[in-house]
């Protein structure tokens, strides 16, 4: 009987490996939901791991890779998904060690304003600055750097400026 359920077990999580990465957490409570008993689910992930399918490393590696590039997250929100899906906070700061130097924050900051207000820059009214940055505090950026940037408002890039004389 337990040779059945552990194979089950085994279906289980090779069926969601299918779809995506998943961390060992994730499948645990998958395979929990599924009622399956504590040591089946422990023998199952041992196997997943020994076999190379299930590596927290490289989830974490992997998505905070892809977030940095896609370039519309901060790093404390990057932090806060890796945690949520149960990754290690030793391997979290490991992965964003590499991934997201903090050098690079600002800029990213600065792309990611440019490309929610089509290059207008920090609007002038209050309502918009504050929209503005509450989206950019949901995006995970620091709360100092966004205020800062706020507070000192502009555009991203600057605009070509025309002559009146030119015109006529």
């Amino acid at each position: 009987m337990a040779r059945t359920t552990e194979r089950s077990a085994w279906e289980i999580a090779t069926a969601a490996l299918a779809r995506r990465e998943h961390t060992r957490a994730e499948l645990a409570r998958k395979l929990r939901a599924r009622q399956i008993t504590p040591d089946e689910v422990a023998r199952t992930l041992e196997r997943l791991a020994r076999l190379g399918f299930v590596d927290d490393r490289r989830v974490a590696y992997n998505h905070a890779a892809y977030r940095a590039e896609e370039g519309r997250r901060g790093r404390l929100r990057v932090r806060r998904e890796l945690l949520a899906r149960g990754i290690p906070e030793s391997l979290v700061d490991e992965a964003l060690s590499e991934t997201f130097p903090p050098e690079d924050e600002s800029d990213r900051l600065e792309r990611l304003i440019d490309r929610i207000t089509a290059g207008r820059g920090v609007p002038a009214g209050e309502r918009e600055r504050v929209r503005l940055a509450r989206r950019l505090l949901r995006a995970g950026f620091p709360a100092g750097m966004v205020r800062a940037r706020i507070e000192r408002g502009g555009a991203v890039r600057v605009e070509q400026e025309t002559d009146d004389d030119e015109l006529a």
